[in-house]
């Protein structure tokens, strides 16, 4: 069976069975009048919960309060409540560390969790988990990024294009039928 469209009628394990971007989620909830609130898996099982019962699911945890980020960023920058890992702050982190930056898990929770803390700090715990030499594990809502990465262990000299077809083809399938899963 080949990816099925992402509807009412569809079976929770069926729905369960396969990869969906969070976009989809995110409209599938919409349609429904289901919450949007949450990660990713939050809304993998609200929407499995709703294909199984017909039932709403309310989200696991109150929005959190946030605070808002400043139209400029410098080192001394104070991170405030509820900051999220935006585009603005992205670009601030590239001009200080360079373009090699990237949204990593370390830096992800640091400016989820950081209230208080600089963005100096922010800029000091990324340098220090890039040097770091342990492999981190990737959150389970990244499946891409799980699949690159294996996927470039079991093939060193792969390039990227083979790579993502690999994924493409891996995530137009049942996952049960998909070798280590």
């Amino acid at each position: 069976m080949s990816r099925p469209e992402l509807t009412s009628t569809l079976s929770a394990q069926d729905f369960l069975d396969f990869y969906w971007l969070k976009k989809e989620l995110l409209a599938f909830c919409r349609q429904q009048g289901l919450s949007t609130a949450g990660s990713k898996d939050e809304l993998k099982k609200r929407i499995a919960h709703f294909l199984e019962t017909g039932e709403s699911l309310k989200p696991t945890q109150e929005p959190s309060k946030r605070a808002p980020m400043p139209d400029v960023f410098t080192r001394e920058t104070v991170i405030g409540a509820g900051w999220r890992s935006s585009q603005t702050l992205r670009a601030f982190f590239e001009g200080e560390i360079g373009p090699q930056f990237h949204f990593n898990g370390v830096m992800r929770d640091f400016i989820k969790h950081g209230e208080g803390k600089t963005l100096q700090e922010a800029i000091d715990a990324w340098e220090a988990d890039r040097r770091s030499p342990s492999k981190k594990d990737i959150d389970s809502q990244f499946e891409n990024n799980r699949h690159m990465r294996a996927y470039f262990e079991a093939h060193p000299g792969a390039t990227r294009a083979e790579a993502v077809k690999a994924w493409q083809e891996k995530r137009s399938k049942r996952r049960s039928k998909v070798k280590g899963e």
